[in-house]
């Protein structure tokens, strides 16, 4: 830590001078010795024997100052990284000390009661999880000394690659390496595509090799340099070899290791591929096109059929390559797009491209991206503005990538068999239990902008987002109930609902400027002011899909009590007419989530239970608030939900969720056709509290009018629900 790090850059301007130096000798060499022995004035025995001698004394001139070169900027590329290190190793002692530890000389952190006051040093002295937060600190510190002596093995190899002799069969003995590598990177690339090789062909890793094969990916872990000479070195070939090998071997003793280079392969590939102008990255993807549908032996795809059968099956390149990915992060936008795009365009001319026998889903073999497509998506879904850019149908100049995952996509991967007698033959294919979950998780990530299951306030798209939530509705509204959503996408289409609850109560309404719209359009309010609309019948069908799932369909409507409750909240309570619109359109929006529920328990009566249990376990929170539509409040967004909200919604006990339960209960029971009464029974719940909020008591006159003022356009909206269900 005190070492002067200057004599690094000392040292370089010295082989620097050394190596004009060895140029000037070169140059004298040349004109008065090895002249004299070309220009034909010098003939016999002695100019045939000392001939070959000057050629390998002039190539070995040549050498040397490249040699020299190479020393000297490997030399600078160490003083710049240990500079950088070693400040990271005093930032992170820094970031302890200022957390309340104390460093020892060899790392250590601890808590440093010496300098905290009695009060907080006794708490820490009861603290269970003072342990924790101590090597929590000292793992810290651990990784940035790690760095350091990462780097000074990769600057040790550089040197002694530098100073070996290419040539062991010439004259010259330990000569000057020509071919020098100034590129420290560059020469631990080329070291970690040996072992990859070693590793390719067969065989076993030392102790010593898997732990430098460790080093240098970690090393180098954002080095573009590195990064695409160890790619470039091994071929998209290779490295899909090179990536079974891992999964294959990543088993007992060795998993640890194994899955950490992984990782390693994962984080390059990464850093690679971050610039689509690179030379690199063309010829890359080209090679990949060939290497990703291509077989290969891998164990977790061979082991899942029976040999005795006859059967046999390989693992696509793609597939592999994308179960790779998983263990990384921070792809690039292009890469993924490109990837999938490729990928696509794969399965365009085979279908059943990927089509494997066996089940590849759960926590035992979920593991293995056997729907590469599906994979990439959910790769997306981390990078929301990458998931929308790829799913939004104007992009990249109008593209029908929505349009073919959502309806034209053969999703059924699974190859299945049936016996006829003593013969086994091919049956149809069958879908696997995890089917379009990445896509679920990537068409929300796009329609949202959020990366799915984080908080985040609802409302505020762009025209993109719009644009993804309204094809998808449009697309998958096949004029009938709705209930035909695929049930993988019924989770992430309901969270996308949610979302876009000031959407759905505005169309649902049926006012105001989302009336007669279907498309995407803005507010006027700026920033992320899109919106989108749709007519509500196809709202109703894509609803009444996602309510299959209890669970989707409580949190919508959740949401959508918080949203109403912050409607009336921002009403002016006074004025008859805007107190009567409120109500009216809470009760309107009501009435088709009724019409809704009365629709699935009408299909659903034996299962009508179960699925109303459901609901116990939606949980809708309020993370940043709800922005209203533009229509409710003379073009104004409401902006946040209000205290003043919350105390309308919970200004009494209404339980709504065991009210459906109880419902549900009541329509299982009855042989004739049931109707839910639990939205009408909300509105008048929030209308009471929303009367005392403005205080009116329970009783009065004007709370006991306004409650039940709505019943009528609740009637009407579940019976109009029921129409387009139908």
């Amino acid at each position: 830590m005190t070492i002067d790090l200057s004599l690094l850059e000392t040292a370089a301007t010295k082989w620097d001078e050394a190596a004009k130096k060895f140029e000037a000798v070169q140059k004298i060499y040349d004109s008065k010795v090895k002249s004299v022995g070309l220009d034909g004035s010098w003939t016999g025995q002695a100019q045939l024997v000392a001939r070959p001698n000057m050629q390998v004394t002039g190539e070995q001139f040549t050498a040397a100052p490249k040699e020299a070169r190479a020393i000297a900027s490997v030399l600078r590329d160490a003083h710049s990284q240990f500079v950088e290190l070693r400040g990271k190793v005093k930032s992170a002692v820094a970031d302890a000390v200022k957390a309340g530890m104390k460093v020892s000389d060899a790392g250590i952190a601890s808590y440093d009661y010496s300098q905290a006051s009695a009060s907080d040093a006794n708490a820490a002295r009861h603290d269970p999880e003072l342990r924790n937060v101590e090597q929590s600190w000292t793992r810290y510190i651990e990784a940035a000394v790690r760095a350091v002596d990462d780097a000074d093995q990769g600057v040790k190899l550089a040197l002694k690659a530098a100073v070996a002799d290419p040539n062991l069969v010439d004259a010259a003995v330990n000569g000057f390496n020509g071919k020098a590598e100034g590129d420290i990177e560059k020469v631990e690339a080329k070291e970690a595509k040996e072992l990859a090789t070693k590793l390719n062909s067969g065989d076993k890793l030392s102790d010593k090799e898997m732990a430098e094969f460790q080093r240098l990916f970690r090393d180098n872990e954002h080095n573009k340099a590195f990064s695409q000479t160890f790619l470039a070195g091994i071929g998209a070939k290779g490295t899909i070899e090179l990536t079974n090998k891992f999964f294959d071997l990543a088993k007992g003793d060795d998993k640890k290791n194994f899955r950490a280079l992984e990782k390693g392969l994962a984080t390059t590939l990464a850093s690679a591929t971050k610039s689509p102008s690179d030379p690199f990255y063309k010829k890359w993807r080209e090679d990949l096109k060939k290497a990703g549908i291509e077989k290969y032996d891998v164990d977790v795809v061979h082991d899942k059929i029976d040999m005795s059968k006859g059967h046999g099956q390989g693992a696509r390149g793609y597939q592999s390559l994308v179960t790779l990915m998983k263990q990384g992060k921070g792809y690039s936008s292009r890469f993924l797009s490109d990837l999938t795009d490729d990928m696509i365009a794969a399965e365009r001319k085979d279908k059943n491209i990927w089509d494997l026998y066996g089940e590849f889903s759960g926590k035992d073999d979920g593991w293995f991206a056997n729907d590469p497509v599906d994979g990439a998506l959910d790769l997306m879904s981390r990078d929301p503005k990458t998931a929308t850019q790829y799913l939004d149908p104007k992009a990249d100049g109008g593209n029908d990538r929505l349009k073919y995952l959502l309806r034209d996509r053969d999703w059924d991967l699974q190859n299945t068999t049936i016996w006829r007698g003593n013969i086994e033959v091919g049956s149809a294919d069958a879908s696997e239990a995890d089917v379009r979950s990445g896509f679920g998780r990537a068409l929300e990530a796009a329609a949202t902008g959020n990366v799915p299951g984080t908080d985040h306030t609802l409302g505020y798209h762009t025209d993109a987002e719009a644009r993804v939530m309204h094809n998808t509705i449009k697309i998958l509204d096949d004029g009938r109930s709705g209930a035909d959503i695929p049930a993988g996408l019924r989770t992430n289409l309901g969270h996308m609902l949610v979302d876009y609850t000031p959407e759905t109560h505005e169309i649902l309404t049926g006012t105001g400027p989302y009336m007669d719209k279907d498309g995407v359009w803005h507010d006027g309010t700026g920033g992320k002011d899109a919106h989108m609309s749709v007519p509500k019948e196809s709202l109703t069908r894509i609803m009444r899909g996602v309510a299959e799932d209890g669970k989707a369909f409580g949190e919508m409507y959740d949401a959508e009590r918080y949203y109403s409750a912050g409607t009336l909240s921002k009403t002016d309570f006074s004025n008859p007419n805007e107190r009567a619109a409120a109500i009216e359109g809470a009760s309107h929006v009501f009435g088709f989530y009724d019409g809704i529920s009365s629709d699935i328990v009408r299909d659903k009566k034996n299962d009508a239970i179960s699925w109303a249990n459901h609901f116990q376990t939606a949980e809708f929170v309020i993370t940043g608030g709800l922005q209203a539509g533009a229509s409710a409040l003379k073009g104004q967004p409401t902006g946040f939900i209000t205290d003043a909200a919350y105390r309308i919604l919970y200004a009494g006990v209404y339980d709504w969720k065991e009210d459906q339960i109880a419902q549900a209960n009541a329509a299982a029971a009855q042989e004739t056709e049931y109707h839910f009464t639990t939205g009408q029974k909300q509105v008048n719940h929030m209308v009471s509290g929303w009367a005392q909020e403005n205080g009116h008591g329970i009783n009065s006159g004007l709370s006991r009018h306004l409650v039940g003022s709505g019943q009528e356009r609740y009637d009407s909206a579940r019976t109009e629900a029921l129409i387009y269900l139908d």
